[in-house]
């Protein structure tokens, strides 16, 4: 699983939508549809804020 994938798994886990997403992380809401639509995964710059607004580990995250 990439890390675009992860992300959308826990996204759906704790009931997270992508809007409420975008907003939390200051991410642009087409820039995580481009994750989800191309299979890419974010910048490392934006692991931290994510792994933040998610509730989980940049380890959990990352790893497989």
């Amino acid at each position: 699983m990439i890390i675009s994938e992860r992300i959308f798994h826990v996204l759906e886990e704790k009931n997270i939508s992508q809007k409420d997403f975008s907003v939390k992380t200051g991410i642009a809401q087409s820039t995580i549809s481009d994750w989800k639509r191309k299979r890419t995964n974010p910048s490392a710059d934006r692991i931290l804020k994510i792994c933040e607004v998610l509730k989980v580990t940049p380890y959990e995250l990352l790893s497989e």
